[in-house]
Order: C-alpha cells, then sequence, then structure tokens
C-alpha cells in the first residue's frame, strides 16, 4: 500500500489506478518476461516518480532476513539508501504523513518452491519436463519468453534521464497493451506432450507385464526349443575301449536304428529305452553318442538337471519340445544324462504338489510311442536305486546295461588309445594297467594328460614312464607341495605316522599291498600312505576288509606308542572314517557281525532285519567293537616291531619319500644310497613286489 503527503495526492492515485487495474499473468502475456521481472519494472515506476522523496526520507533496505520484530528491523536499517538491486514484489510504503518508508520483504511462493524442484528435480520429473511437462509454470508463457536483448531494451527506456511525462506516456501505452491482452483468449493447456508421455509410459507398462505374462504361460520355454538341436557325431564303437561287453548288448539297439523294419516284419516289439548304469567316469555318455554315430542317426542330448525350472510346468513343457524335436528327426536317438535327477521317484509331499509333473511327462512320452516310429532313449545314471519304479517297468527302460570299472585287460586297452594320441619312449602299458587298479577310463585319460603336460613343462621331447608316474601319484596322492614343513616335531611326528601305517600292512596278511609312503605334503595331508592292489578284487574277504582297518589304524597307533597319549593329533581323521565305513559295512551290509546277525541296513531301511532302537544301539556297539579289537591289533604289531618302526621313519626323515622296495630293504637292514632312489623304477610290478 502507498501512502503519501498532500502534494503528492494525484501521482498517488495515479499509480494506484495503475496497479489495481493490472494482473501479473496478463502483464506476463502482454510482455512475455517473468513474474518477478514485471514487477520489478511496476517497482521502477513508482520510484521514479517519488524519487526525490525516497531519496530524502527513505529508512529501509531490502532484507532476505527479517528481525524478530518490526522495531528492530527500523534500527537496523535506519539511514540506509533504497536500492532496487534484486527481483522483488510489489513495495508497501506505510501510511506516514510526513515521510516515506519503504520495507520490502521477500518471501517464498510457490513457484519458487516448483523452481528449486526444477532445478533439483528427481528422474520423474526430469522425465517430465523432457516431455514439456513443468510443473508451477504455464508452458504457453515459456514459449514465448523474450529474448535478453528485448528485455534489456525494456529496461533501457527507463532511465534517470526521461521526464516525469515521459514516463506517463509508457505507462499509458502500457496500459492499451495491457488492455489488449485482456482481449487474448486464453485456452486452458491440455499439454500434448504430457498426454503422449502418458502414452508412452503406459505401453511401456503394459507390454512389460505382457512379457512377465508369456514366461508365466510358457511361451518364453517355447523359444528354448531351439535348444534341442540334433548333433551329427562321428564317434563309434572303435572309439570306445574298456567296454567290450556294453557295446556288445548295444550292437543290438544299432541295428534297430538302422534296420527297423527287419524287426516289425516280424512282429518283434521294438525297445524303447536303454538305462545305462554305473560309476562316474566310465564312458557312459561316450557309449551314446557311438550308439548315435554307429547307426548315423542324429543325436539329441539332455541334462536331467536342464528340466528343473523355477515357474511351474516348465520342466514338463521342455520334456515334450525334447520329444517332439526327436520326432520330427526320427530315426534318432535321445541321450539324457544324470536322468535319475528328472526320473526320482514320486513324492506326495504337500510342499511340493508340481514336484511330480516332469517325471510323469516323461512316463507319458516313453509309453506313448508308437512301435515304429525310431526314436530310442539312452539314460545314464550311477544311481539306479532312486529312479522311479514306473521308469524301470518293461515297455520304457527295456534294457538295462552296466558300465562298470575296466578290469585289468580293459585298461590296458585304454592305455594303448590314449597312449597312442601322444609321443611316448619305453612306455609299458602292461605295468600301468596293473598299477592303476580302480581306475575309470576317465581317470586314465587324465593321467595320460596329466604327463603329457609334466613332459612339455620339463621340455622333455616325449612322455616316458617318470612322467606317468608323477601323474598317477598326483591322482592317487594328491599334487605334492614342493617344500617340506620346517619343523623337526611335526616331521617326526608325520614320519613316525606313516611308518606305523607302512609296517601294520607289511606285517599283516591279505592287506593291501604299498606303494609307496613319504612325508613330502599331498594335497591337504602332510604326508601320505599310498597302497596298490595286486590284482583286480572280485571278491573281498572278511580277513582283507579286517586287514584294511588294521594298516589305517596303523598311523594313530605309532603316534601314541612312540609320543604317548598326550601327543598324538589330529592326522588320522581320514583313517578313522576310512575304517569306520568298512566295519558298518560289515556290520549293516555284510552280515560279518554274529551278534547283529544277516540283514542290511541303510539309514531307516531295512531288509531281512528288524529295526528299532535296541537293534541300532546293537549295531552301533559292533561297529565300536570291531574298530577297537582293530586299533588293539595294530598297536601289537607296532610293539612287536618298534625297531623296524624307528628304522622306517629315520630313513623317511633323510629320504623324504620312500617306495615299498625301499621299505623292504630297511626293515631287512640293507642300506639305502641316493643314488639307488633318483634312478630306480617307480612304477613297480605288483605281482612281484607285495610286501
Amino acid at each position: 500500500m502507498f501512502s503519501f503527503q498532500p502534494h503528492n495526492q494525484a501521482t498517488k492515485n495515479y499509480i494506484d489506478k495503475l496497479i489495481g487495474k493490472l494482473k501479473t499473468c496478463d502483464v506476463i502475456a502482454m510482455f512475455d518476461i517473468k513474474t518477478n521481472n514485471i514487477l520489478v519494472v511496476l517497482d521502477k515506476f513508482s520510484t521514479k516518480i517519488c524519487r526525490k522523496n525516497l531519496e530524502k526520507n527513505n529508512k529501509w533496505k531490502i532484507s532476505d532476513i527479517s528481525e524478530l520484530n518490526f522495531k528492530e528491523n527500523t534500527k537496523k536499517y535506519h539511514n540506509s539508501y533504497y536500492q532496487c538491486t534484486k527481483e522483488i514484489i510489489l513495495p508497501t510504503l506505510p501510511r506516514k504523513s510526513s515521510n516515506y518508508y519503504i520495507q520490502i520483504r521477500n518471501f517464498r511462493t510457490k513457484r519458487n518452491v516448483n523452481v528449486e524442484l526444477e532445478k533439483k528435480a528427481s528422474f520423474v520429473n526430469k522425465f517430465k519436463n523432457l516431455f514439456g511437462h513443468f510443473s508451477g509454470t504455464n508452458i504457453g508463457y515459456r514459449a514465448n519468453i523474450l529474448k535478453e536483448k528485448d528485455l534489456t531494451a525494456i529496461k533501457n527506456l527507463f532511465n534517470n534521464q526521461t521526464s516525469v511525462e515521459e514516463y506517463r506516456k509508457i505507462i499509458l501505452a502500457f496500459i492499451e497493451g495491457y488492455e489488449a491482452g485482456l482481449a487474448r483468449q486464453t485456452y486452458p493447456y491440455f499439454g500434448w506432450f504430457k498426454v503422449m508421455c502418458t502414452l508412452i509410459t503406459g505401453t511401456i507398462f503394459v507390454m512389460f507385464w505382457y512379457g512377465v505374462y508369456l514366461v508365466g504361460s510358457g511361451l518364453r520355454f517355447s523359444m528354448d526349443g531351439i535348444k534341442f538341436r540334433p548333433e551329427t557325431t562321428d564317434i563309434t564303437f572303435n572309439d570306445v575301449k574298456g567296454v567290450a561287453e556294453a557295446k556288445q548288448e548295444l550292437s543290438d539297439i544299432v541295428e534297430f536304428l538302422k534296420n527297423p523294419e527287419k524287426f516289425s516284419a516280424l512282429g518283434a516289439k521294438l525297445p524303447k529305452g536303454v538305462l545305462l548304469v554305473g560309476p562316474p567316469g566310465t564312458g557312459k555318455t561316450l557309449l551314446a553318442r557311438a550308439v548315435a554315430g554307429e547307426a548315423g542317426v542324429p543325436f539329441f542330448h539332455a541334462a536331467g538337471p536342464e528340466f528343473e525350472e523355477i515357474l511351474v510346468g516348465q520342466g514338463a513343457r521342455r520334456m515334450r519340445d525334447l520329444f517332439k524335436a526327436a520326432k520330427e528327426k526320427a530315426p534318432a536317438v535321445i541321450f539324457i544324462d544324470e536322468i535319475d535327477s528328472v526320473g526320482a521317484k514320486r513324492t506326495n509331499s504337500a510342499l511340493h504338489p508340481y514336484a511330480n509333473q516332469t517325471v510323469n511327462q516323461l512316463l507319458t512320452e516313453m509309453d506313448g510311442f508308437l512301435q515304429n516310429e525310431g526314436v530310442i532313449v539312452l539314460g545314464a545314471t550311477n544311481r539306479r536305486d532312486d529312479l522311479d519304479k514306473a521308469l524301470m517297468r518293461p515297455g520304457r527302460f527295456d534294457v538295462e546295461v552296466v558300465v562298470d570299472i575296466p578290469d585289468y585287460s580293459s585298461r590296458k586297452e585304454i592305455f594303448d588309445l590314449y597312449l597312442s594320441k601322444i609321443l611316448t619312449r619305453d612306455v609299458d602299458t602292461s605295468y600301468l594297467a596293473k598299477c592303476t587298479v580302480g581306475f575309470t577310463g576317465a581317470d586314465i585319460e587324465n593321467m595320460v594328460n596329466q604327463a603329457a603336460l609334466r613332459a612339455a613343462i620339463n621340455d622333455a621331447e616325449y612322455v616316458s614312464m617318470k612322467h606317468l608316474e608323477y601323474a598317477r601319484d598326483k591322482l592317487i596322492m594328491g599334487p605334492e607341495r614342493k617344500l617340506k614343513i620346517n619343523d623337526t616335531e611335526t616331521n617326526s611326528i608325520t614320519a613316525y605316522h606313516e611308518a606305523g601305517h607302512a609296517l601294520v600292512a607289511y606285517y599283516t596278511k591279505d592287506a593291501p599291498a604299498l606303494h609307496k609312503i613319504t612325508i613330502m605334503p599331498h594335497g591337504h595331508s602332510l604326508g601320505h600312505t599310498a597302497f596298490l592292489s595286486n590284482k583286480d578284487q572280485i571278491h573281498i574277504t572278511k580277513s582283507k576288509l579286517l586287514a584294511q582297518m588294521d594298516s589305517a589304524m596303523g598311523g594313530r597307533a605309532a603316534e601314541e606308542l612312540i609320543f604317548g597319549p598326550d601327543k598324538i593329533t589330529a592326522g588320522a581323521q581320514s583313517d578313522f572314517k576310512a575304517a569306520t565305513s568298512i566295519a558298518e559295512e560289515m556290520v549293516n551290509l555284510y552280515g560279518m557281525s554274529e551278534k547283529v546277525g544277516f540283514g542290511v541296513r541303510m539309514g531307516n531301511r531295512t531288509d531281512g532285519y528288524p529295526s528299532g532302537p535296541n537293534a541300532n544301539d546293537l549295531s552301533d556297539n559292533e561297529v565300536k567293537r570291531l574298530l577297537q579289537e582293530s586299533y588293539e591289533r595294530a598297536k601289537m604289531i607296532l610293539q612287536k616291531h618298534a625297531k623296524e618302526l624307528k628304522k622306517v621313519a629315520d630313513a623317511l626323515l633323510k629320504y623324504e619319500t620312500l617306495s615299498s622296495k625301499d621299505v623292504e630293504a630297511v626293515i631287512n637292514g640293507e642300506k639305502i644310497s641316493t643314488e639307488t632312489l633318483k634312478n630306480q623304477s617307480r612304477i613297480i610290478d605288483p605281482s612281484e613286489h607285495v610286501l
């Protein structure tokens, strides 16, 4: 509000009339400048007309921070000169008869808040601004804002040399423009950019949830069908060694795939599935590829875990797609590796009501074949007992082929196959086959490859027996560490521990043949004692099992005898684990306990013998008795041969590694030279050297 002295009343009325008629939004539309800018112009009108009185009596200045009360503001800014240095609101002049007092205060309007929000905009606000949705400001006004030079030209009109009469003319022109602005019709802003933004956002939202729906409904899975592409394999039975019996049985399947009319003409029912059962690494996958290669038909491969899906029904759909792809390429071979993971026994658990869908689909697909469709299913597993009984009935897996660990002749064939692919010299596969009892085809392949790598590292021109021995020990004992433990007491305990194993095996009937002992760390152990079977074990007698237990107990027995019961170590953990496993099998599986009797116990399942708390306690007591008796026998042997125990331990501390020949020489009192250790062959024929 303005308050003037009587001689300025006319001027005051003129300005009041002008300001009363003005509306901020229309002034903006006319001058196309920001809100505060036009208010600055109006402020210049009033201050120019009343300049003399303001310069004489002004006691105020702009304050962004007000004091506690009006009186404090008056004292703080007394005798200050008013200058319009900021964009301000219209000044308010207090009513006073003599002087002009102008107090200018800034406050935050809604527009100021919106401007600050736009400066510190979130991602959503930035996205809105990108499409023209400016909160707090009319987009139509912003589109017509004058350029900086135009705004400067308007401000230059109000210079200090302009007379009052000229100011009045400018004001009249301003009013005329203002009136013209009122006549212009302002249409409400619908914001086509805002509409476009909304449509795009809505479209993206709908497409996202539609994609989620498609995944849930299984459309994504149908696109996964491209994974089931047929493979053309050139592997034949000539590339598979050591499984002669399995190849003989599978040759009938090959004949069916080559000439199915031969079987159907006689009215014979064609086989639908073949189950390959055997330990890991025996060549089940290689046999399946060889079947397809021999028959010259497409080969479809899938692993059991691939059918495990998070979404319900995906496993069954994948199974349908697999068989559909195979039928289109018939005759064909479908190979499902680790079939126990998809064909496990069905459950009635309420927690997993859909867990049986995949195996049910497999049963349906196999039982729904036409007799002449020409699709054979090969399944591989090492856990046959976990398969569902319905999967094993005739009409699904008609043939079961056992792929067992290779024997001596089979190992020799496998060595001949893999050694023919590398450069070798002076390698005897007969010795190698004898020294690798229990090795599978995959183990032998890995052993030959490790030997070739070792030869390359040593810059050798060919692979020799030395490299093969290194590879074998690495597979059996673990990788050897380069340095021995630098602790005398630790090495002494380790030496007596390993010597205890060797001495008990040496003096025990039917014990496994010793191959090598060492106090060099291998893997996680500080030392190792390797035994070597002299032939393939077809029957395992009770005497052999007890001898294995006694040999395992020899390490702890030696520690207690030499260092006392307070110095025994935790190094016998693996020995006790092996001995306990043998004792439990003797009692619960082999019927070798008189007190427990006959019967098979596997967890909570029984066969031929009642189970219960009393039976379990009786079984545990028998296992404990067998272990204790085995420990006492090992302890008795070491007490009887204490001198030999010390000799072997001292030799280990000196030479670090001893072969079976070295141990025998030490026991017999013969000396071992360093040269002998370096030059002797480490591959021992078990038929000639059995301790």
